[in-house]
């Protein structure tokens, strides 16, 4: 609700020039400035004491494809296969 308002109130207030709107849009967003100010500190996954000559790897992983993906993949390589055959 809260970003619905905010951008009704951009678009209206301050592009369309509405002073009821601005001031909606002034409330709106003091209030997502108060929840981002208190909003909770990120949390510790996992703490341990390196010792010599150890060290940490981190590794990203590529997502799994989308359902979407794997399906336009699928079609690709059928279209292919079946201009590819005689």
């Amino acid at each position: 609700m809260l970003a619905y308002l905010r951008a009704k109130a951009f678009s209206r207030g301050f592009l369309g020039g509405s002073q009821v709107w601005l001031a909606i849009g002034a409330v709106v967003w003091t209030i997502r400035f108060f929840q981002w100010l208190t909003r909770p500190e990120t949390g510790v996954v996992y703490r341990d004491r390196l010792g010599p000559g150890q060290s940490v790897i981190i590794v990203h992983h590529e997502p799994r494809p989308t359902r979407r993906q794997r399906r336009r993949a699928d079609r690709s390589q059928r279209r292919t296969a079946r201009h590819a055959t005689p």
